[in-house]
């Protein structure tokens, strides 16, 4: 049990130092495509992983007839969601988060939030949904124009709508807009956290060490020399 104890913690800082690399990696990527400049949808590359972190611009007609809220975000301690609607553009349709918005005071009823209309121009970040295996459904409630999400699925969407939305989501950054809270992070623990995560289970892996050496094995005493004499 002792081994094992030991062999995991060192696996779990050897797993925080590759979380450290990859985080480093996404960063430096973030800065080489921010470096690049904005581009439109038509330029970004055509695998949806390469697309991510890209910060685009689209011109597009709010479909504000279905309005999705992304249940369960948090913003400075406040329970909300993220809503979000598909924008159609020359393009194809793409899913756009607008932002937080703050739940009611019931949670059965969602906010009423007015989305613009005519054709605008928005500016914002290629994002790639994360899907929790954990979660079995994607949408759990609907009500008129509204659909109640615990993730975003995007597959599951085109089905159950039939949009045929594009495999990533913008997240906005412009227009503003008062109505929404927008604190887009795309790496949310830094990678000098994980080292120091890291460096925290080595440590405890390397007391372990110690520990299991003095308890299984002891030093003679000196009761011990004096019986060999």
């Amino acid at each position: 049990m002792t081994l094992l104890a030991i062999a995991l913690m060192f696996r779990l800082g050897l797993w925080q130092l590759d979380r450290m690399h990859q985080k480093e990696a996404r960063l430096a990527s973030i800065a080489q495509k921010q470096a690049q400049g904005t581009v439109s949808l038509m330029d970004l590359p055509a695998h949806p992983v390469d697309m991510q972190d890209y910060p685009v611009s689209l011109n597009g007609r709010v479909m504000d007839s279905t309005q999705f809220f992304l249940d369960n975000q948090i913003y400075e301690g406040r329970v909300g969601y993220h809503l979000l609607a598909p924008v159609i553009t020359a393009t194809g349709t793409v899913l756009v988060n607008f932002g937080w918005v703050s739940g009611g005071q019931y949670r059965g009823a969602l906010p009423d939030v007015a989305l613009p209309r005519e054709l605008t121009t928005f500016s914002g970040t290629v994002a790639l949904p994360a899907l929790n295996p954990v979660v079995r459904e994607t949408a759990t409630g609907y009500n008129q124009n509204k659909v109640l999400l615990q993730q975003i699925d995007i597959a599951t969407l085109n089905r159950q709508t039939g949009l045929r939305l594009k495999p990533f989501i913008v997240q906005l950054e412009q227009p503003s807009d008062s109505q929404f809270e927008r604190d887009w992070r795309p790496v949310v623990m830094s990678p000098k956290k994980h080292l120091a995560y890291a460096v925290q289970w080595f440590g405890l892996a390397l007391a372990a060490c110690i520990v299991a050496l003095i308890v299984f094995f002891p030093r003679g005493n000196s009761n011990d020399k004096t019986n060999l004499h």
